[in-house]
């Protein structure tokens, strides 16, 4: 009974590649056409793919030089600060994760398009001349030599475009990967240029420091004002000593933000202009275009194959 199954499912076998390879056979001039037109197609897409390069930098967190003073007075004093609003560090929540996730936050982005004036390289830009050194810009939405928007307002917006609708295409080209447990974190900008690339990079990692710093800084200037009305107002010698030390440590907070430039995220090591293109991949574009003409014409095939079975002459 076995060998019998054995040899009925060898024959049904037998027989079902017969008839892939016959309806292959049957249409193969069509599965032929439908795959090399996808195959030319993919490769003229992948060849009017502009080149693109990345920018990476690897950062650390700065470390605070008074963390292990803030971190004594948190244990004795947390109670009384928090009161008074002040942070005195020791918390549970990571500075890090939350200035990464402002990175990525639509204020702080269009402030940052805002302030560079990137939107005719987001918007307009369609490849970096290497010869050149410079960007060739789309002429039916920017005239690169007027510095003017051309472009035929889409619907709902103007001629001139605003830092909305740049927002998601800068961030797209922006990758980020915390590591906390090794401690750093990896920032990457990819454009056509490298080198606006390298300069992109480098100042999204200054912008945030300096808005991180400003906003320490405000708020360690708050705390000494807010205490030292509260030594005007208080006779009693204990609280008197712990408001001063309260105020020593905002102080030593204030003077950091004042010189650190690198406030939140130190450079490991310096970014370099990328000379190498990261993307895109031409080959793999092709090859891939080339699969999925070949799988659809197969498919197409076997149900054109089903509908019309071939007659028997």
């Amino acid at each position: 009974m076995k060998h019998e199954l054995l040899a009925l499912e060898t024959t049904n076998d037998i027989v079902s590649f017969k008839k892939l390879f016959s309806i292959i056979f049957r249409m193969k001039w069509f599965i032929l056409f439908i795959t090399l037109a996808f195959a030319v197609g993919s490769v003229y897409i992948a060849m009017g793919k502009p080149n693109v390069y990345t920018a990476k930098g690897i950062f650390v967190p700065a470390q605070s030089d008074s963390g292990g003073g803030l971190s004594q007075l948190a244990g004795q004093f947390g109670g009384l600060a928090g009161i008074a609003g002040i942070s005195l560090g020791g918390g549970k929540g990571d500075d890090n994760a939350i200035a990464l996730q402002l990175l990525k936050s639509r204020s702080f982005l269009q402030s940052f398009i805002e302030k560079r004036n990137l939107l005719p390289q987001l918007l307009a830009a369609t490849k970096w001349d290497q010869a050149s050194d410079s960007l060739i810009y789309n002429e039916e939405l920017y005239n690169a030599q007027e510095k003017k928007w051309v472009r035929g307002a889409p619907p709902g917006r103007k001629i001139i475009p605003t830092p909305w609708e740049g927002y998601y295409t800068l961030l797209s080209l922006i990758q980020i990967e915390y590591i906390s447990k090794k401690g750093y974190i990896n920032i990457s900008v990819t454009y056509l240029s490298p080198e606006l690339a390298t300069k992109w990079l480098t100042w999204l990692v200054a912008d945030l420091n300096s808005y991180w710093r400003l906003q320490e800084k405000k708020l360690a200037d708050d705390s000494i004002e807010y205490l030292q009305q509260q030594v005007a107002t208080t006779n009693n010698s204990e609280m008197l000593t712990i408001f001063y030390s309260i105020i020593a440590e905002q102080t030593q907070k204030t003077v950091l933000a004042e010189v650190r430039k690198e406030y939140l995220f130190k450079t490991l090591a310096p970014i370099v202009t990328p000379e190498e293109k990261s993307g895109p991949s031409r080959a793999l574009i092709a090859a891939a275009g080339t699969f999925l003409g070949a799988l659809l014409s197969l498919l197409f095939s076997f149900v054109y194959v089903n509908i019309r079975p071939e007659k028997v002459k």
